[in-house]
């Protein structure tokens, strides 16, 4: 699957990375995980309810999160965010 990214995702991850620069790796490592199996047990994937029952949410750390949208072979960083705020 092709990974691609909203305007939204890349300047919200660009602002937690500002305030956190070793996230960089770990979201690296996520979403190569990601990429390659959709449903690796360490991503903690799942399908979220409500005004985002198009999306879906993966683990990074503690309770950061980011959700996306599979659109054919693409899979669409929508949103990084905490786990509360969803």
């Amino acid at each position: 699957m092709i990974i691609r990214s909203t305007p939204y995702f890349d300047k919200k991850l660009s602002k937690k990375l500002n305030k956190n620069p070793r996230l960089k790796k770990k979201v690296s490592k996520q979403l190569k995980l990601l990429q390659q199996n959709t449903n690796h047990p360490s991503l903690k994937v799942h399908k979220l309810k409500g005004k985002r029952v198009h999306e879906y949410s993966l683990w990074i750390e503690g309770n950061l999160r980011i959700t996306y949208q599979i659109i054919t072979n693409v899979i669409l960083l929508t949103d990084i965010i905490t786990h509360d705020e969803y």
